[in-house]
């Protein structure tokens, strides 16, 4: 990533606060650099980065602008979805690299099986980045003969969906993460797919996807985090508080909350730099994600995200009255990091199941695997 387009993103993500979406002439510059694509198969022209190298890619974004993070989060994870068709579908889709994918959990969803493929139906909430998303992916229970079976996976372009314009937030404003929904939508079966982890998959793809995910949002939290740190020690510089003669650099306790938010901050970003290094070593050796890498994966997300939160409260804490206005980057960051510890990768819940495993318990859920 060169500089440039950093600045472009810290320019122009920034000053859309009031916006739903991103700035065109930024995605159009995120296109062109396939970065809504990221970890798209190399077969289809995409780069399919090194997982520690894309974490670290969208922290460096996430330091610019934590909505654009989140979308090239988003659209480079479900990029990877592109390995389950065949590859004629794919390349049908794929026309470009630079196609992005859009896609948010289900509610009230489901396929039904038909002669030609599926019938669907359904709603999807928080489709992150479906602003500038040319498909959507719609995931629903498949029913055969009234009973239901498992879950698919249905590719389908935007145009035919109705969206919802209900993105009325504060914090990752820009991701535009609207509903869309769908009422008895023909989808052909070579466009619906299961998602697995194949024993022939290259390693990128053997970490499973919900991980893909977890490890990149945490990857913003970090981001978020230290740039509401950068922002808090240049306004301590300057800022003298009401009724005090010297600036808060100067005050004891100012100094002490600092190297505390500086501990937290990097004791998170090694702790994550350590576990995505560790789990990608590992299956690049082994061929698979083991269940301690993934229980490892887990965890440090979670506890990133979490971290990052702290981190955050504490510089906005420190910039005192400044932070509560809508046209300092404190208030957009703090903003920013309370969207990223509401979502289902950053849930305190995931501790408990971490915790099972290490007693001894079984792990099955769709957070590891």
């Amino acid at each position: 990533m060169t500089h440039s387009i950093l600045e472009d993103i810290a320019t122009t993500g920034l000053s859309s606060g009031a916006d739903t979406s991103l700035p065109e002439s930024l995605v159009a510059k995120l296109r062109s650099g396939q970065y809504f694509t990221l970890l798209l198969p190399e077969n289809l022209g995409g780069q399919q980065m090194h997982f520690p190298e894309y974490v670290q890619l969208v922290q460096e974004i996430a330091k610019a602008d934590g909505s654009t993070a989140w979308c090239v989060n988003q659209g480079s994870v479900l990029s990877t979805l592109a390995r389950l068709l065949s590859a004629e579908i794919a390349k049908q889709i794929w026309q470009d690299p630079s196609v992005t994918l859009a896609n948010g959990p289900p509610d009230k969803c489901e396929s039904i099986v038909t002669d030609a493929g599926y019938s669907l139906t359904g709603t999807w909430t928080f489709s992150s980045g479906i602003n500038h998303a040319d498909w959507l992916v719609g995931v629903a229970p498949v029913k055969e003969n009234g009973e239901a079976r498992n879950f698919l996976w249905h590719f389908f372009p935007k145009q035919a969906a109705e969206i919802e314009n209900n993105w009325q937030v504060n914090g990752l404003r820009a991701t535009g993460s609207y509903e869309f929904s769908v009422s008895t939508l023909e989808i052909p079966k070579e466009y619906a797919v299961n998602v697995e982890i194949r024993k022939d998959d290259p390693a990128l793809y053997q970490i499973p996807m919900n991980l893909l995910f977890a490890c990149g949002f945490a990857a913003v939290a970090l981001g978020v985090s230290r740039a509401a740190i950068d922002f808090t020690i240049d306004k301590l510089q300057k800022k003298i508080k009401r009724f005090d003669k010297k600036a808060m650099s100067e005050n004891l306790l100012t100094q002490n909350t600092l190297g505390e938010s500086e501990a937290l901050w990097q004791s998170a970003d090694a702790y994550l730099r350590q576990q995505v290094e560790s789990a990608w070593q590992s299956v690049n050796q082994q061929g698979h994600c083991s269940l301690e890498d993934r229980i490892s994966l887990r965890l440090a997300a979670t506890h990133v995200i979490r971290q990052s939160r702290e981190v955050t409260d504490l510089a906005y804490d420190l910039c005192s009255s400044d932070s509560i206005f809508e046209n300092q980057e404190i208030q957009k960051r703090f903003q920013d990091m309370h969207v990223i510890t509401q979502h289902l990768q950053g849930r305190p819940e995931i501790y408990s199941l971490v915790g099972k495993h290490y007693l001894g318990f079984p792990s099955d859920s769709h957070l590891i695997n």
